[in-house]
């Protein structure tokens, strides 16, 4: 295992910008991008793709060996095939959070996910990255902002336009993946010990990119002292 000095986790609920600013770090620092979510939902594009329903959990569990998932040049790939974009859409978004909540899955995951962690100089994003993934992580921030910011976000954010939404629409869609989040009973979303909160509500993805680079420099630089 590598030292947790090279380890960034950076969580929070659905809409806080941390897909954006974890890219942005990963590339400021040269570490390895990681976006935990990515890798839900694209297991869940391969129940959709499958045809299974969502509540036949047995059936869901046997396809995780059968699926291989991946990351390469920000890319996330599922059984060879760059599911980037596709993940986004309104299909996936519906049933996501009820295939992560599938403990079984997020064991699996979870495995995955410290494996490719080990390797260090990761910036990880996800909604257990700092409980779970890696609690030993250096640096650990927690994003969140309010519901209705976030569903304004999503409503201009280029990814979703195609789906026709509205911001109720998407304010629902929110309130429930918080929630599904928040109270299941493997690895629930809540704040990581000793992670920096950052509330966005009012900031720009530089400004709160800038918050996270300059924590960590003055915490590095402590460190040589």
């Amino acid at each position: 295992m590598k030292n947790n000095d090279d380890i960034i986790t950076i969580d929070g609920p659905v809409g806080v910008g941390k897909s954006t600013v974890a890219k942005i770090i990963s590339e400021k620092l040269g570490y390895t991008y990681l976006d935990t979510g990515a890798m839900y939902r694209a297991f869940s594009l391969k129940v959709i793709r499958e045809k299974i329903p969502i509540e036949d959990v047995q059936k869901i569990v046997t396809l995780l060996p059968k699926t291989k998932i991946y990351f390469s040049e920000n890319k996330v790939f599922m059984d060879g095939e760059d599911v980037s974009n596709i993940i986004r859409t309104r299909e996936v978004e519906e049933i996501v959070s009820y295939i992560s909540a599938i403990p079984e899955v997020r064991k699996y995951m979870v495995e995955l996910q410290k494996e490719i962690s080990s390797k260090g100089k990761v910036v990880m994003e996800g909604r257990d990255c700092g409980t779970v993934i890696s609690p030993n992580a250096k640096y650990k921030f927690y994003l969140d902002a309010s519901i209705e910011e976030r569903a304004k976000r999503r409503l201009l954010d280029k990814k979703y336009q195609n789906q026709n939404l509205t911001l109720e629409e998407i304010k629902k869609t929110i309130e429930r993946r918080d929630h599904i989040d928040k109270t299941r009973k493997d690895s629930p979303l809540r704040i990581p010990e000793d992670a920096v909160v950052i509330n966005t509500d009012k900031l720009t993805i530089e400004e709160v990119t800038e918050k996270i680079i300059k924590y960590i420099t003055e915490k590095k630089n402590i460190q040589n002292l």
